[in-house]
Formats: structure tokens, C-alpha cells, sequence
């Protein structure tokens, strides 16, 4: 048994109070009075009830002091406590490792301040006989410790301090966090026991954590944050217009200078160096705008064509990894095509202009077109068209289409035969499947006329008119060939959707862009084509070579990276891409609404017994027994 009010035994005083009253209560008195026959009756009768008075007396004390007792013990609660197993204590830890953690407080980052305080939270839990987890919400949440113990203790603290030790490097990346993810897997232990706290450090802060206790002291208040989140290069007229995002964070406003350096400008390939100033208030997003038109321009600037565009803020802040940015693909890659034909075909010199009309955001397309007695080029170009007539020997630096051929060279690989004419135009069929023929309906193109092709050593067919192929294509290092055998004057295929299309996907297959954007966030994943055998990826922390096509890389560091390849032409091709933070990092005291929580185990509550019932109860009998004593003392 113990007691809720121990305090409440002071009403033991009242039996003290009941001895006193009893110690001065008046006794009887001997009087001497006229002896009468009445007295000595009375006097008989007196005698004979002295001995049970006594008795009725002493019982009546002890009720009182009785009563007396269980009210003060009614008045210190007295309860019964339930059997509890020893509680152990159980933490949950998430380490947010995104790239705002990186935010430097003199020496120490918020990331190496995170780990210092889980390092002394884990001490005192595995002191205490206590478990520990911890986990890394990094781009995708994982367990660094699951449920260790005091035995533990050792390898808890050295897998803590091998997320910060300098030669490994931090364990923080440069991209947003997994919160969800580490919720998930704290979930597994929380789903499972009762008494388990979740804390999640991070410099986030959250309106609503509900059960997860977030612990944002790693912030410093003197933190901030000058950012350029992004610099566009957009094409107004065919001039640009460059935009820069620029962005302050942190407990003050400020005047931010950024630095614009243009490289390669226009035709002359100088240096264009320009600077203007953002006024950053209430971690609101300011664009500075430089272009030819005066009426939005920070800066007035006159550009067509650049090569680069390295913005930066020289300004020292707490979070260095926004203060640059680079922009690329300002300057397309050229595109060469010659179109030779003994009998000039206006329908190839319409597709060709509509194809340089669609790629034009791509590639700088330049068409030669020689007709007649005039000699073509066989190097240099990067497409080739010959139709009807065909040299000698095929160039072997780009990709040869050969259309309707009167006669083909003997290294080709190709044989003709007899030409086969038809009363009515007769549709395709498909041949092989093949990223050529990407979106295309081979029944929609019908031809009346095509010469057989008795063999086609090397090359795949991809349309076929009745048994016989009709177009059909070749990949190998020095021989890239599509072979068309009808003449497009004996076809639909000039009218028809599916001519620019299948132009459109030769150029993008055989002479594909090696990267199709040129600024990318951390954890996004780009796709790198390449017009020869092999390409090589240079960056931070990276140096990959790939001779299989399309080449993957995983971006996960901030930076410049250079891709470089040769093509069978042999002139080295430089291409480079930009890799940044995503700009939600930038903001370095970010504040959401509310934090998922993990699924907790309701705890069942054991209920100690009351005893006050019973002690009530009791003292009522009591009152009731006193009472009738009392009203025993007058028979």
C-alpha cells in the first residue's frame, strides 16, 4: 500500500485533540443528600450498571480514535500500486543529411554539430541499460544503428563518428532529404514497442511534429544564406535575355552584388563582364534580368550566340554551395548536311528545312545542296544525301542516305536488281523493329515503282513492300547507311507526316545530341548519347568512360561536368553541363506545416487499485457504531 497525499496522516493530530477532551471532561461528584427510599433505589440500581458503562466507555474511545485514523488516512489517499515491468529507455534518432546541414557556424557545420549531440544522447541512453537507433535521412533514409545496447556502445560511437570523419568526408550529401523515408523505418520500431521516443534533428522546423520531438538548437541565429538559385538563357528575337534568381536567407535583408561573366560572345568570342545588385528582403526570390530590351533590363546587353555564362556572389556567407552557377549551350553544335542529286528533288529540300526548323533549338543546321555536274563532298558533313546518282566510294564520316540509287559501290554490302513497277501504289509493311521507326505507320506510306535489292549483307530491314525490303539501315564504325530503293516521286511519302519523321529520327539516331540540357539538379540521372565509340565524363569526384549507348550517370555532387568524345570524323567534340543543389536547400532555416509521423504503439496504462471505497466505507460503520453507543449511555 502507499499513499497519494502523505500529508494527509497530519489529521492524526485530532487523537491528541481526543485524549485532551476526555483528560478535561468532568467526572461525578459524591454529594451527601437526605437519604431517602428513591436514592437507594437509585443508588441499587446505579451499582449494578457501573461495570457496563465502563465497557461502553473504553469501546467508544476506541471508535473515535478509530474514526479519527481512517479519516486521515482518507484524507493521504491510500491506493494499492499495480505490478510494472521496469521501464528501459528506447530512442529513435533521424539525422537529417541534407545539403542546408552543410551550413557553416564558424568551424563546425550543422551536420557535425547534429552528430556531436546524438553522440552524447547515445552515452547516456546505453549508460542507463537504454537502446538506440539511428538513422541517416540522406537521399534515401538508412539505418546507421538499429536497437543497439549497452553492449554495443563502442560500435555505436564509432559509426557515429565515421559520419564525420574528415578522410572518409562527411557522410551529408548535397540533396534534399529522405524525411519520409527515415519516418518509415523508425516506424518498425515504433509499431513494435510502447516506450520508444523519436528525435529527429534537422534545421527544419515544423508548425506541427506531433510525437516526433525535432531538435533544431544545431541552428546558429547568426546564419544567412546570399543564393543564386537559378540563370536561364531565353531567346527574345533571336537575342537573350539572361535571367538570374538571386534569393537571401536567414534574420536580415540584404544588398547582394552578383558578378555575370559571358563567355564566347557572339561572333568576335569575347568576354562580356557584367554586375548588378539585388535587393533580398523576407527570403523573397529577386530575378535580375540582362538583355537588348531596355524596358525590362538590369543590365543592357547585346547577345546572339555565347559559349558560357559564370554568375557568382563574392560575398562570404554561411552555405557556399549557391554562390556560383554556370550555364551552358549557348552556342549549338553544327549540324552539316549535304544533299547531292543528279535530278534535284524539291520534296527532300522541304524536309530539310522543316528539319532544320525542329532542331533548330539543338543543332546549328547548315544544308549544302549540290546539283547537277557539280562534284559532292565525300568528308566533312555529317549527313549525306544521295539520291539516283551515288560516288564511288561512300564517305565514311557521317551518315550516308542513299535514295532510289541508279548503281551502288561494291563495299557497300549491297546488291541491286531488276526495277519492279505496280499498277497501283501498294502500302508497307514493317520489317524489324527499330528506334527509326519511332511513331511511324509503315501502311501509310504507299509507292508504285522500287528497284529490288538481291542483297544486303550487314544492314536491317525495316520496310518491306510484299517480300522485297525497301528501306533498311546499317550501324557499324565507318559505315552508317540507310538505303531507301524507290524514288519518292513514285510514293506518298513526301505528303505525308511520316517523310519528316522518319528524317527526324535518322538524325536522331545516328547523329544523336549527347545531352539535351545543360543544368541539372543533384540525384538526377542524365542520359548521354555520342556520335562515336566511346565518351568520356569528367567532374567532381567523377571520371567515367562508356562505349555503350545511352550512357547513364548519377549526379550527386555539384559541379561542371565535361563530357568529351570523337567522332569517325576526328575532331574532338567538348561538351559541358552544370550540376547544382536543389534551390529548397538554399533556404537554410526552411519551416513546413506539419512532420509525418511514424505509427506508435498505444501504451497500455496500468491502474494502481484506490482504496478510498473501502476506507469510506469503513468509516461510516465506524460513525454508525459511535453513534449508537452514544445513544446507549442513557439506558
Amino acid at each position: 500500500m502507499s499513499w497519494l497525499t502523505p500529508l494527509g496522516f497530519l489529521g492524526l493530530l485530532g487523537l491528541i485533540v481526543l485524549i485532551i477532551i476526555y483528560l478535561i471532561r468532568p467526572n461525578y461528584q459524591n454529594k451527601i443528600i437526605s437519604s431517602t427510599f428513591v436514592w437507594k433505589l437509585s443508588l441499587k440500581y446505579r451499582k449494578k450498571k457501573i461495570p457496563l458503562s465502563k465497557l461502553r466507555n473504553i469501546i467508544l474511545f476506541i471508535c473515535q480514535v478509530l474514526i479519527i485514523s481512517v479519516a486521515a488516512t482518507i484524507l493521504a489517499q491510500p491506493i494499492i500500486e499495480a505490478d510494472r515491468e521496469e521501464e528501459l529507455s528506447e530512442k529513435v534518432v533521424i539525422i537529417d543529411a541534407s545539403a542546408s546541414m552543410l551550413t557553416l557556424s564558424g568551424t563546425e557545420t550543422r551536420f557535425e554539430r547534429a552528430v556531436g549531440e546524438v553522440r552524447a544522447l547515445a552515452d547516456e541512453v546505453l549508460d542507463n541499460d537504454g537502446k538506440i537507433s539511428v538513422i541517416l535521412a540522406h537521399d534515401t533514409a538508412s539505418f546507421i544503428v538499429r536497437q543497439a545496447g549497452a553492449d554495443f556502445k563502442s560500435e555505436v560511437r564509432q559509426a557515429l563518428d565515421d559520419l564525420v570523419d574528415p578522410e572518409l568526408g562527411l557522410a551529408c550529401t548535397y540533396s534534399t532529404p529522405d524525411i519520409t523515408g527515415a519516418i518509415r523505418l523508425a516506424e518498425e520500431i515504433t509499431a513494435a514497442s510502447s516506450d520508444v521516443e523519436v528525435l529527429l534533428y534537422s534545421d527544419t522546423t515544423y508548425i506541427d511534429d506531433g510525437k516526433v520531438t525535432v531538435k533544431n538548437d544545431i541552428i546558429d541565429p547568426a546564419d544567412w544564406n546570399a543564393a543564386i538559385l537559378d540563370v536561364r538563357a531565353i531567346v527574345d528575337e533571336n537575342y537573350y535575355r539572361f535571367e538570374i534568381d538571386v534569393a537571401c536567407y536567414g534574420d536580415m535583408d540584404a544588398d547582394v552584388t552578383v558578378k555575370c561573366e559571358i563567355s564566347g560572345v557572339n561572333l568576335e568570342k569575347s568576354t562580356l563582364d557584367l554586375t548588378a545588385v539585388a535587393r533580398c528582403t523576407d527570403n523573397e526570390t529577386v530575378t535580375l534580368v540582362f538583355s537588348a530590351d531596355p524596358e525590362v533590363a538590369s543590365e543592357m546587353v547585346d547577345v546572339y550566340s555565347f559559349e558560357s555564362i559564370y554568375a557568382h556572389i563574392d560575398e562570404y556567407d554561411s552555405f557556399e554551395y549557391d554562390n556560383t552557377f554556370y550555364l551552358y549551350g549557348g552556342e549549338k553544335q553544327p549540324l552539316k548536311i549535304q544533299y547531292y542529286s543528279a535530278l534535284h528533288n524539291n520534296y527532300f529540300a522541304s524536309s530539310l528545312m522543316i528539319l532544320r526548323d525542329q532542331l533548330q533549338y539543338r543543332w546549328n543546321i547548315d544544308i549544302t545542296e549540290v546539283k547537277g555536274e557539280e562534284v559532292p563532298a565525300l568528308e566533312g558533313y555529317d549527313v549525306y544525301i544521295f539520291e539516283h546518282m551515288i560516288p564511288a566510294t561512300l564517305p565514311t564520316d557521317g551518315l550516308v542516305i542513299l535514295a532510289n540509287p541508279d548503281e551502288v559501290p561494291s563495299n557497300s554490302g549491297l546488291r541491286l536488281g531488276q526495277i519492279y513497277s505496280a499498277s497501283q501504289p501498294v502500302p508497307l509493311s514493317e520489317g524489324d523493329t527499330h528506334e527509326i521507326m519511332h511513331m511511324i505507320n509503315p501502311e501509310n506510306i504507299e509507292i508504285s515503282q522500287y528497284t529490288k535489292i538481291t542483297s544486303y549483307d550487314g544492314y536491317t530491314p525495316l520496310l518491306y513492300c510484299g517480300a522485297d525490303p525497301v528501306f533498311m539501315v546499317k550501324n557499324e564504325p565507318f559505315q552508317k547507311i540507310a538505303v531507301m530503293s524507290f524514288s519518292l516521286n513514285y510514293s506518298n511519302l513526301p505528303v505525308i507526316l511520316e517523310f519528316p519523321l522518319l528524317m527526324y529520327n535518322l538524325i536522331e539516331y545516328y547523329v544523336p545530341s549527347t545531352v539535351t540540357e545543360y543544368v541539372f539538379d543533384i540525384n538526377e540521372t542524365v542520359e548521354l548519347n555520342s556520335r562515336s565509340d566511346e565518351l568520356s565524363v569528367v567532374g567532381p569526384g567523377t571520371e567515367l568512360e562508356f562505349v555503350e549507348f545511352p550512357g547513364v550517370v548519377h549526379l550527386t555532387t555539384p559541379g561542371v561536368y565535361t563530357v568529351t568524345q570523337t567522332p569517325i570524323s576526328g575532331e574532338e567534340i567538348v561538351e559541358n553541363f552544370y550540376v547544382k543543389i536543389p534551390a529548397e536547400e538554399s533556404n537554410i532555416n526552411s519551416q513546413e506545416d506539419v512532420l509525418l509521423n511514424p505509427y506508435f504503439v498505444e501504451k497500455e496504462e496500468i491502474e494502481d487499485k484506490d482504496l478510498l471505497l473501502y476506507f469510506a466505507i469503513a468509516l461510516v460503520a465506524l460513525l454508525f457504531i459511535e453513534w449508537w453507543l452514544q445513544t446507549r449511555e442513557q439506558f
